[in-house]
């Protein structure tokens, strides 16, 4: 292994450890109180429900009944690795469901409060649900899936900041989060050697598919509307949705959508892929089309393997992810010739304003003698859609005129930021609003927390909001104290931004509009493209970008 690249890919990841939160001391801070515990110390009482293949018994706690490990596929290990998930046998008597299953095997450099701390293994086709206590059968309440972020390399549902049991207490809402093949493990495309695994590129998204089976045929006992499903994802979880949004084997299994900082408009191709899987068996020393030898590996030798293989590249973070394999993604999800299942589904989509600040590291803090080395350090942030300096260069005037008080350095924040998560996601706003038959919401995210000089709202500052993790805050300075929160926001904005989004989430996942008593939200269209900005002062903007935006759209 060539140590050096791996240990430039890991220090990259712990860079961007703004991808989950957006502050390095964010995550320190979230080291003290465990959710996991605290339920534990409060358990009061077990319940048992029936599922299509067998009874599992949860655990009531606050309110909410948690049954967390449920398996929804086979073990992926072995003869079954690269291949579409198989079915779970039916079992006799009660399975326990009180501790969560195994995340994917994966190299997760992220700070403890981002890592999983459960087992990691191929073996981790495993979902969570989180109930009301008052749930029953027939009661049809909205069901929230959450699919996590972590590009399409690393990341769990476990993970105690993915909270979904505070979003069903909340919202009298029951809600899902789901675990599934990653990396090497869930994204190697094989089909150009033998057809049994034409789909292997997409098996994470095939895991996906078998997850939102399970909920539309067992979610009635758990209390949930089967019809009535929305999926929300941050990151690379909004990149898994709209990856969905293309996949016919998708339709009918959710009917709402919420994309947090993910809007993927460009899925890889098979050519890019095949690429990636060459450098596999070179790596390996294994002849290329030998799919059996790759599957008699360890688990451990093809994570190795993995490791040296995004060390061999710049864009690694995006070597492995959904790609259009003619099969299970035919085509792009907004190709007019695609299935209508994107054009059918009414979204809510947005961004931070900040979004590219914290994959920068130290890089935000040097000086910008000339707009020379702006345009190079924004083309090298902008993360998701590759640009050359040049191109950025004209766009500096129109930017400094539109914005006349950022300095050179919040300038290239902003442009980054634009050029990287905002343009797809204004893109597929468009897109939606023009050839969809359902509504789509547009929002940004631009309160800034009070980490960093409270100067940004980077990558992932909605994720406590959106879980309702008040005592994880948003860092509050590395502490974890009322105190120190207190401190570091005096008028409890934080408590009041996070109540708004949270609220317009679950009120979009009951009725398909966002819009809650105390916060009006229009759907965004091509005449006014109609905004939410969240902030201290949270309202619709009518097209907040309109000086900027054409010449974003057109790169």
């Amino acid at each position: 292994m060539n140590d050096n690249k791996t240990r430039k890919g890991a220090d990259t990841i712990r860079r961007r450890d703004v991808l989950r939160m957006g502050i390095s001391t964010a995550a320190v801070a979230l080291l003290g109180r465990s959710p996991v515990k605290a339920f534990a110390a409060s358990e009061s009482a077990f319940r048992v429900i029936e599922t299509a293949k067998g009874k599992l018994r949860g655990r009531v706690v606050d309110g909410v009944v948690d049954f967390n490990g449920i398996r929804y596929g086979a073990d992926t290990s072995g003869a079954n690795r690269f291949l579409p998930p198989q079915p779970v046998p039916a079992w006799s008597g009660v399975r326990d469901a009180l501790a969560f299953g195994n995340q994917c095997t994966q190299n997760n450099p992220d700070y403890a409060a981002w890592v999983d701390p459960s087992q990691a293994s191929e073996d981790c086709l495993f979902l969570n649900v989180s109930s009301p206590v008052n749930a029953r059968p027939g009661s049809r309440l909205p069901v929230m899936v959450w699919i996590h972020g972590g590009a399409y390399i690393f990341g769990s549902a476990n993970s105690s900041l993915y909270n979904c049991h505070n979003i069903a207490k909340a919202g009298n809402v029951v809600t899902v989060g789901i675990n599934h093949r990653l990396n090497i493990f869930g994204y190697t495309f094989l089909g150009e050697h033998e057809d049994r695994f034409a789909t292997s590129g997409n098996a994470g998204h095939l895991d996906l598919i078998a997850a939102l089976e399970w909920v539309r045929e067992n979610i009635e006992a758990f209390g949930g509307d089967p019809a009535n499903v929305t999926v929300f994802g941050e990151s690379g979880g909004g990149g898994k949705i709209c990856a969905l949004l293309g996949m016919p084997a998708a339709d009918g299994l959710f009917h709402r959508a919420i994309v947090q900082s993910g809007s993927l408009l460009d899925p890889l191709r098979t050519s890019d892929a095949s690429v990636v899987t060459a450098r596999m068996y070179a790596t390996l020393g294994i002849r290329p089309g030998d799919i059996q030898a790759v599957q008699r590996l360890s688990t451990q030798e093809l994570l190795r393997c993995y490791n040296q293989l995004v060390g061999m590249s710049e864009d690694w973070i995006l070597q492995y992810g959904p790609l259009v394999d003619g099969r299970s993604i035919p085509k792009d999800p907004w190709d007019k010739s695609s299935p209508a299942l994107a054009r059918r589904i009414p979204m809510i989509i947005g961004t931070n304003l900040h979004e590219a600040v914290g994959f920068m590291g130290d890089e935000v803090f040097k000086d910008i003698p000339n707009d020379d080395v702006l345009a190079k350090r924004a083309a090298k942030f902008a993360i998701l859609n590759k640009i050359d300096p040049n191109q950025v260069l004209p766009m500096l005037a129109t930017y400094r005129r539109a914005m006349p008080l950022l300095s050179n350095r919040e300038l290239l924040v902003r442009v980054a930021s634009d050029i990287g998560f905002w343009k797809n996601a204004v893109r597929q706003a468009e897109l939606q609003a023009r050839d969809s038959s359902s509504k789509v919401y547009m929002y940004e995210c631009h309160w800034k927390t009070p980490c960093f000089g409270s100067k940004w709202a980077p990558h992932g500052v909605e994720i406590p909001f959106i879980f309702n993790i008040e005592h994880y805050g948003v860092a509050w300075d590395g502490k974890d104290s009322d105190a120190a929160r207190s401190l570091a926001d005096p008028s409890n904005q934080r408590r009041k931004v996070g109540a708004r989004m949270l609220d317009a989430w679950i009120s979009f996942a009951r009725t398909g509009n966002p819009s809650t008593s105390a916060l009006a939200w229009s759907p965004y269209d091509l005449s006014t493209r109609h905004t939410m900005v969240f902030d201290e002062l949270s309202q619709v903007v009518r097209d907040p970008r309109g000086t900027v935006r054409p010449q974003v759209l057109a790169l």
